[in-house]
């Protein structure tokens, strides 16, 4: 089996990331799944250095990295770009809808400029394993919704919060880690526990007594979902917009 390696190290908040090896069928799926992992963490931006230690058995699978630049779109939101060194790596149009520079000064210089300069605001805390968790919740969210001048969505961030918060508490019996985002006038809350299990959905979880139900989640928001994390537990995300 071919190996290929990912590499990163973090530039001012942005994760740059070497893959070193061969990209092709039995390599693929790493890629793609190492490169979502690295999304996951909520970077400014993920920038790719392609180089002579990378290789691609054709040029079709270059298009793993269009698919990581399209499911990291909604949550957590992190722009993909790519950095071609070499003249293989520039005359490959495969993953033509990812932003491509010639050298890695631009990108990290591209990924310090959000489109049309909008705000991109973070914050993020651990709640204990406890109902408490959900009262915490509500506060954090109102605090941080009012600091950045978005105090309209306070009603339905603090539910979708709690809920989430509510459920990793009860059914991931985990200490959660809250987080939130602001970019530009979409809000990310996203709640990280250690039960890999997805939450039930809509349609099959009743309203529960104790709990507003994920269907609460999905009403309140213009899209949610859960993602897996390689390294053990799961993140369950949702934007609202502002």
């Amino acid at each position: 089996m071919t190996a290929l390696a990912l590499h990163r190290t973090d530039v001012a908040g942005v994760a740059v990331l070497r893959p070193a090896g061969t990209l092709d069928l039995t390599t693929y799926r790493d890629l793609r799944d190492g490169l979502l992992e690295c999304a996951a963490d909520e970077p400014t931006a993920l920038v790719v250095r392609l180089d002579d230690g990378f290789e691609c058995a054709t040029p079709a699978f270059m298009s793993v990295f269009t698919t990581v630049c399209q499911r990291v779109a909604e949550w957590p939101g992190v722009p993909v770009l790519l950095v071609a060194e070499t003249p293989g790596h520039r005359r490959s149009r495969a993953a033509a809808a990812v932003p491509r520079f010639t050298t890695l000064t631009a990108a990290l210089a591209a990924a310090e400029r959000p489109p049309d300069h909008a705000p991109d605001h973070r914050a993020e805390i651990r709640l204990p394993a406890s109902l408490a968790g959900g009262r915490l919740a509500r506060c954090f969210v109102r605090d941080a919704c009012e600091r950045w001048v978005v105090a309209h969505l306070v009603p339905s961030a603090a539910t979708v919060a709690t809920e989430l918060v509510e459920n990793a508490v009860r059914h991931a019996r985990s200490a959660p880690v809250l987080r939130l985002r602001l970019n530009g006038r979409a809000l990310t809350i996203a709640v990280c526990d250690d039960d890999p299990d997805p939450p039930a959905t809509p349609a099959v979880e009743p309203l529960r007594p104790g709990g507003r139900g994920i269907m609460i989640v999905s009403s309140l928001s213009r899209t949610w979902g859960c993602y897996r994390r390689p390294r053990g537990g799961k993140i369950v995300w949702a934007v609202l917009d502002g």
